[in-house]
C-alpha cells in the first residue's frame, strides 16, 4: 500500500491577491475541491487525507487564509478564471477533476465552460440553480453578511450561534469552531454571494460540456437541487444521498471518499 501523503499549504499569486491552498501528492488525475460559502478549503481536510490522488482545496478569495480580492464585485466567471490562474500556478497539468459544494458547485460548473478540454468531469454537492425570484430575494438576505465588531463582542456570539444552523444535536463542537473560524476570517462572509445570486445557473446547466455527476445530500439546498434535475444535461449521473447532510465531508467523510473513487475514479 502506497505512503499517505502529507497535505502541503502554499499561497499563490494571481493578479487578485494570493490564494491560499491545501494540497496532498498521490497517484493518478489530480482532484480539484471547492468550497461552499462562508467556508474555506479546510472543510475538505478530512476527505483529502483520505483520498490517495492529488487533491488540491483553495480556499477562494476572501475566504480563509487567502486575499480578499482587489475587486469589489465579483462574479462567479471572476472566481472561476482566478482558478483557472491558481490551478496555472501549482503546474496541475493538463487534464483534472473537480468537485464543489454550493458555490463551489457553480464554480465548478463555470470552470468547465471556460476550459473544457482540460476538465475531464465535475461533481457537484447540490444543484443551485435558483429562480429570478430567488435571487433578487436571497441576495438581499445572504450577499450583505459582514462582520461589524461590536465592543462587547456580541457580534461574535451571533456568529457563533449562526454556525448551529440546518444542524441537529448531538453538535460536534470542534467543528462548529472550525466553521465559526472560517466565517470571522472572512472580511464580508456574504461577498461570494453576490456572485453566486447574480449568476444566471440554468443555462450554463444545460449547456454544460463535460460529464456532470450530482450529489444530492439532504441539507439546506435539497428542493432547489431536487427541482433542478430536469435542467441537467444527458447523460449526468445522479447520486441521492438522503442520509447525508450539509456536513457530508466531516461527518461521513469515509463514504464520500467511496463515492468519488467510484464516481471519479483517479485512472
Amino acid at each position: 500500500m502506497a505512503e499517505m501523503q502529507p497535505i502541503r499549504r502554499r499561497l499563490v499569486d494571481t493578479r487578485l491577491g494570493q490564494v491560499h491552498v491545501r494540497s496532498k501528492a498521490g497517484t493518478g488525475r489530480p482532484l480539484v475541491l471547492l468550497h461552499m460559502t462562508p467556508r474555506s478549503g479546510h472543510m475538505f481536510d478530512g476527505l483529502q487525507r483520505l483520498l490517495r490522488r492529488p487533491v488540491h482545496a483553495p480556499d477562494r478569495l476572501g475566504y480563509g487564509f487567502s486575499d480578499p480580492p482587489e475587486k469589489q464585485v465579483m462574479s462567479i466567471q471572476d472566481y472561476a478564471a482566478n482558478l483557472l490562474e491558481v490551478l496555472d500556478g501549482l503546474a496541475i497539468g493538463d487534464e483534472f477533476d473537480v468537485l464543489g459544494m454550493h458555490t463551489g458547485s457553480l464554480e465548478a460548473i463555470e470552470l468547465a465552460h471556460l476550459a473544457p478540454s482540460r476538465v475531464r468531469r465535475i461533481a457537484v454537492v447540490a444543484l443551485p440553480v435558483f429562480t429570478p425570484d430567488e435571487r433578487r430575494e436571497m441576495m438581499q438576505a445572504f450577499a450583505t453578511l459582514r462582520v461589524v465588531p461590536q465592543e462587547d463582542g456580541s457580534h461574535l456570539l451571533r456568529a457563533w450561534r449562526a454556525r448551529f444552523q440546518f444542524r441537529e444535536p448531538p453538535y460536534d463542537l470542534a467543528d462548529v469552531q472550525r466553521r465559526f473560524v472560517d466565517y470571522v476570517l472572512a472580511p464580508w462572509p456574504g461577498q461570494a454571494y453576490a456572485g453566486v445570486f447574480r449568476y444566471d445557473a440554468e443555462p450554463r446547466v444545460r449547456s454544460l460540456p463535460v460529464p456532470l455527476i450530482v450529489f444530492a445530500p439532504n441539507d439546506d439546498l435539497t428542493e432547489v437541487t431536487q427541482r433542478s434535475k430536469p435542467l441537467a444535461p444527458e447523460g449526468t449521473q445522479w447520486v441521492d444521498l438522503p442520509r447525508f447532510g450539509v456536513d457530508l465531508f466531516t461527518l461521513t467523510a469515509l463514504h464520500m471518499k467511496q463515492y468519488i473513487d467510484h464516481y471519479l475514479p483517479a485512472e
